[in-house]
């Protein structure tokens, strides 16, 4: 399946004059987007990713995409417009493509417990779950390195280690 993109069409106003009017309560008056409005997908765009992924690994549904639309922070709720959950490389690369293409938003999402906002959708897109892509793929005990996907938690990885002298600690990192 294919699917055309245009570039969007740039509002004629200044950015200034959206934050002016943004700030003075008028862009809803004069029913004009601010600069901050999530623009809408590309029509078919939804059914292009079912095609890539397979559609049990597609949603939009409100619940899915408001769980995917935080994390531990103290920012409000930014939910994305679609969730993927891709399970190979070839998808996640197929996947970027198309967004880049189209010209939407990516957003990454492990398990939500970032503190910075990060997984939020601000304008919106397609919210990458990586947790499906938990495979472990080499463990070296002999140079102590170990090559995992995006979606190995640490619980998991210990598991793995477990028996062989070696664990994966918490990340103490930022930490005083």
């Amino acid at each position: 399946m294919s699917l055309s993109c245009a570039v969007p069409m740039l509002p004629f106003l200044s950015r200034c004059n959206m934050a002016l009017r943004r700030v003075l309560g008028l862009a809803a008056a004069l029913g004009r987007r601010s600069c901050c409005s999530k623009p809408s997908l590309p029509s078919d765009f939804v059914e292009v990713l079912r095609a890539v992924v397979g559609a049990p690994n597609v949603s939009t549904a409100t619940a899915v995409r408001e769980q995917h639309g935080h994390d531990e922070s103290m920012h409000p709720c930014a939910p994305p417009d679609v969730v993927v959950w891709p399970q190979a490389v070839e998808q996640v690369q197929e996947l970027a493509a198309l967004c880049h293409r189209c010209r939407v938003p990516m957003v990454p999402f492990g398990t939500g417990t970032g503190l910075e906002g990060g997984v939020n959708a601000v304008q919106g897109g397609v919210c990458f779950d990586l947790s499906r892509m938990d495979a472990i793929a080499e463990l070296s005990l002999e140079d102590f390195s170990v090559t995992v996907e995006p979606g190995v938690t640490r619980k998991a990885l210990n598991k793995h280690l477990r028996g062989t002298g070696l664990w994966f600690p918490v990340g103490t990192v930022g930490w005083g």
